[in-house]
């Protein structure tokens, strides 16, 4: 059931029971669209009571006309004519009633479809604002994370190159001490010793190096799933606006279409 058709509907049970469930579902509506449906219950009671006063004049009106009737056809001139004038503005206000209810229903419906697309609008233009406000923050979390993850890793890498240097610089003073400790000495002994060394410095690096690759790998993973996150985020943002540009088309069609139908 539409909300112009709840509005203009005659009072019931069904209709009770429509209001009592609109007024259930307005709670999770958004401030303005609770707002419209309040207006619209607000003028289903007005018009309610104002259908109750034109039942009891109509009411009033035929037991008039129908007492009319049953006096005697002996009445005179004065009588008849009387009648004919109560019947003549009868009929009148009859017409004048129509021409009122049909102005003041068109009226409604105008002011209600006008208040519906406005509010509509509002609420669209600021779902586009606050969309695009997330989007930019997405997008400015998303280059600050990358921008701070290639510092860190520049700065490992610049870290790990001077450990590197220190390392073989220490290295290569260890193994000239060593050199002249064997021209000096001649001893084998000291030449098994340096190459123990030599061999245990090798595995040190081989590991170090093995650990840095993987670190990095890591994290150029950890990188690329918070990108596919973000982006999957940008996606569904998207996809929800066009969705609900969709159906506020549907909504507007659907009531020029009623609209039409009146």
């Amino acid at each position: 059931m539409s909300a112009s058709k709840l509005m203009y509907s005659s009072p019931g049970p069904k209709n009770q029971s429509a209001i009592s469930f609109a007024g259930d579902r307005d709670r999770a509506l958004s401030p303005s669209r609770a707002k419209i449906s309040q207006y619209l219950k607000s003028s289903q009671i007005s018009n309610i009571q104002l259908m109750k006063t034109r039942h009891l004049k109509k009411k009033f009106l035929n037991k008039s006309l129908k007492f009319q009737k049953i006096k005697p056809q002996s009445s005179n001139k004065e009588m008849n004519l009387n009648l004919s004038c109560q019947k003549n503005n009868y009929k009148k206000w009859r017409k004048e009633l129509k021409k009122e209810d049909y102005q003041r229903d068109q009226k409604l419906r105008n002011k209600d479809l006008k208040l519906l697309e406005t509010n509509q609008g509002k609420e669209l233009q600021s779902e586009k604002v606050n969309r695009k406000d997330y989007q930019q923050k997405i997008t400015k979390t998303t280059d600050d994370r990358v921008y701070s993850l290639r510092v860190d890793i520049a700065r490992q890498k610049n870290i790990e190159k001077k450990q590197k240097k220190r390392m073989l610089k220490k290295l290569e003073i260890e193994f000239y001490n060593y050199r002249r400790k064997l021209r000096k000495e001649g001893n084998q002994q000291v030449i098994k010793r340096l190459g123990d060394s030599i061999l245990k410095l090798q595995e040190i690096l081989t590991t170090e190096k093995n650990q840095r690759e993987a670190a990095q790998t890591q994290m150029f993973k950890m990188l690329d799933e918070v990108i596919s996150y973000l982006n999957g985020e940008l996606n569904a943002e998207k996809m929800k606006g066009k969705r609900q540009r969709r159906a506020l088309k549907i909504l507007l069609i659907k009531h020029a279409i009623e609209l039409e139908i009146h």
